[in-house]
Order: structure tokens, then sequence, then C-alpha cells
């Protein structure tokens, strides 16, 4: 199919409802964001209790929400792909994608509801009742199924982006399972032991949903261009492949607290360093392919301009953090979250945000002859978006050094306690930034809404 042709109907369905579903998840995430950020305000949390709420269901909502963003998010572009390559569905095709998005929606509600009612596990990051992962792993299987059967014949001749979705779907898959080893009775009764293999499995889960974002990136920018000579350089393969070794071994920086061999952490560190090396290069150099051939500031490119400034500041706090004796110092604080928040909201967000915003704007404006988002407000909102994060992150990291430079003053036997000032502070100022967050978070929502939501039916 030229990349002219309209999408067939089938897949321009599937890419619409998938892209409908992420930015659903999307918004889920900054009320949820946003409700976890009142309850740190001490006067609020007795209200949130009146109604049976704290923050054993609001993070976990909060970060379930966050992940299936970003699959959601990268299975849009995933299908605006294979809607521009593969032509009309087959009969089996369809109904593998009915499954799938029946599967996955069923997933989502019954994570809304049993959390909402204390209905999960208590894990980190993976909060909700096991069966649920049934469902994610049944619409999982027909995903890979229905992408593989287009790409495979050709899959080794493929740019760099179809390698790492082909490589992303299985070892999600592996991942995902080994993130619910704590159901077999012998290392769940092994505290040590579990943590080890949970830390890693949610490290490594990390390094599954990179290769979609990144692919995503790379896949825009080359639709965008016109040009695929970055998709199949050796950067973009060099990116993939320590990106790869990285997702097998960056686990360590996330375990320095448990018993492990030093050797173990030294090679994830080292791993580590240079992943985030190559990737800055790599964003870089694709938004100056995007910028070069557009011209100007679209919202498109003014998200792949903030990922780039996001990316450098990803880089300079991964390497501190990495570092053993500062990781000593910083873990559990405000400051690794903040780490993580910067680069889900700056670097996976901006990423696919424009990605999504190119997608829309096609499918729906040049197919139907009605206008899209306007992307004056729409830049605006995505400018916002990121001053808001940008002041949220910020006061988490100085949250969090605060609170890690007490701990070292106390010296490890004494009482922990906050310093005075963030005691008193960090409920008004967390909550300011997550609302500018979310304010422009739904500007931006808003913006699209119309345009995504607008009805359409299956081909």
């Amino acid at each position: 199919m030229s990349a002219d042709s309209p999408l067939d109907p089938g897949r321009r369905y599937a890419t619409l409802t998938l892209l409908r579903g992420a930015l659903t998840a999307l918004a889920l995430t900054l009320v949820f964001g946003l409700l976890a950020a009142l309850y740190t305000i001490p006067a609020l949390a007795p209200v949130f209790q009146r109604f049976g709420l704290d923050l054993r269901q609001l993070r976990p909502l909060h970060d379930t929400f966050a992940s299936c963003w970003i699959f959601l998010g990268g299975a849009t572009v995933v299908h605006h792909f294979l809607g521009r390559r593969a032509g009309p569905m087959t009969g089996a095709d369809r109904w593998r994608l009915q499954i799938q998005l029946v599967a996955w929606a069923a997933a989502g509600l019954g994570i809304l509801v049993t959390l909402l009612f204390r209905i999960g596990t208590g894990r980190e990051y993976l909060g909700f009742h096991p069966a649920l992962s049934a469902l994610i792993v049944v619409g999982w299987l027909c995903y890979v199924v229905n992408f593989f059967r287009v790409v495979a014949p050709t899959f080794w001749s493929e740019p760099v982006y179809v390698t790492m979705w082909g490589v992303g779907f299985l070892f999600f898959l592996v991942t995902f399972a080994e993130q619910h080893a704590y159901l077999i009775p012998g290392i769940f009764a092994d505290p040590i032991r579990d943590l080890q293999i949970q830390w890693k499995a949610t490290g490594t889960l990390v390094g599954s949903y990179n290769l979609f974002v990144y692919g995503s990136l790379s896949y825009a920018t080359v639709t965008l261009s016109g040009d695929d000579r970055y998709a199949r350089s050796g950067t973009a393969y060099a990116l993939l492949g320590v990106g790869l070794l990285n997702s097998f071994t960056n686990f360590g920086h996330h375990t320095y607290h448990l018993p492990q061999r030093p050797l173990v952490h030294w090679i994830s560190f080292v791993v580590s360093m240079t992943e985030i090396i190559v990737l800055a290069r790599a964003v870089l150099d694709l938004w100056r392919v995007t910028r070069d051939h557009r011209g100007g500031l679209s919202p498109v490119t003014t998200a792949f301009a903030a990922a780039k400034w996001w990316t450098t500041v990803i880089l300079a706090t991964a390497i501190l953090i990495s570092i053993p004796p500062v990781n000593a110092l910083v873990h559990g604080t405000y400051l690794v979250t903040g780490h993580a928040m910067g680069a889900t909201i700056g670097i996976d967000t901006m990423i696919l945000l424009g990605a999504i915003v190119w997608i829309l704007a096609e499918t729906t404006g040049r197919e139907t002859g009605r206008a899209g988002p306007d992307p004056a407000m729409l830049r605006h909102a995505i400018l916002g978006l990121n001053v808001g994060v940008a002041v949220l992150v910020g006061w988490l990291h100085v949250a969090g050094l605060a609170t890690a430079l007490t701990r070292a003053g106390l010296g490890p036997d004494a009482t922990y306690v906050l310093p005075p000032w963030l005691a008193t502070s960090q409920g008004i100022l967390l909550l300011a930034g997550g609302c500018l967050t979310v304010w422009f978070g739904a500007a931006l929502l808003i913006r699209v809404a119309p345009t995504a939501f607008r009805p359409t039916r299956q081909g």
C-alpha cells in the first residue's frame, strides 16, 4: 500500500479505537495522579478516607493507567503502520483484533473497579489481581499474531522500528510472566528472592515498552520526512543493540539495596550509561530529521523537541542516581519518583503525543475532509504540559535530595524524620505541580477529544 493511500477501513477502525483507549488511559492517569497529590495534604487525607480512598488505591491506579497509556499509545502507532503496510484485514485478522480489543477493555475496566474496591495484590507496579493479567496476555497474543503475520516474510530486511516492535512483543511476554513469579509458593515464601525477581522483572518490563516508544518515534519521523536512511543506519541499530543489552541488565541499579554480587551492579551501571547516551544522540538526530523536512514547529515537532530536552535532563539524573553511594542515599525518596516521572512524561509521553497527534490529524482530517485539532492550540497545550511537569519533577527532586541529605546527617541508628520545612510544604508544592500538569494535560485532551472520539464505523 502506498504511504499516501487511505487506510483500510478495518485497520483505520483499529487504529482509532486504540488511540481512544490510549487517551482514556492518559486521562485516568491524570485524574488519579491529582487525587494522590491532594491526599498528601494532611488536612485533606481524612476527607479521602471517609470515602474509602487512600494511597493504597490511588497510587496503583495512577501507575497502572500510566503504563496502559504507554502500551496503548505504542499499539496505536503499530496499527497505523499495519494500515499503511498490510492493506485489507483478513477474516482471521478481524477475529483476533476483536478478541484483543475486548480482552484489553475488560482488563482495564476490571483493574479500575477492583482496585477501587481494594481487590489487588499490593505489589509495586503490578497491584491488580492476577486474573486480570490473563486478559492482558490473551489480547497481547492476538496483537502479536496480527503483527507477525504481516511482517514475518520480510522481518530481517525491515527498518529498525519494525525490529524494535517485534522484539518488544516477545520481550513483554517474558518479563510480564516473570513479574508473576511470586505466584509460585517457593518464591513468595522467600522475601529476598521475591524482591530480587520483582525488581528485575519491573526494570526489564520498562525495556519492553521503551522498544515500542522509540520504535514509534523512528516510524513517525521516517514517515513524516520520507527518508528512511536513519532507520537503517548504524546509529539506529546501535541504539537497538545497546537497548536490548540494557533491558537484560538494567535491573541491577534498582536492587543495590538487596544482596547481590557487586559485578551485577557494575555491569548494570556501565550498560545503563551507554544506553542513555545513545538514546540522547538518537532523539536529537530524529528531531533534526523532522524539523529539517517539515519546517517550523508543529505540535508534532514541539513534542519531539520536548522529548529531546527531557532526555538531556534524565541523562543527568540517571548518571547520578546510578552511582552506588548516591543511590544508597536517594533510594526510596521523591527524587527517584521525579526521575521516573520525568522519563515517563518527558520522554515517553512526549514521543507518543507527537505520534498520536500526527496520526489523528492524518486519519480523521484528510480522510473525512474535516479539520482536526487546532495546531496552535495543541502546541500551546504541549508547551504548558511540559512546564507543569518541569515544576512537578523539579520539586520532587528537591524534596528527595533534602530527604536524602537529612537521612545521611541522622546516621544509620537515628530515628528518621523529614526536614521540618519539607514536612509542612511538600503537600502544597506537590499539589501545585500536579495541578499545573493536570490543567495542561486536560487542555490537550479537550482539544483532541472531539476529533478522536468522532463516531466511526468498522470497515
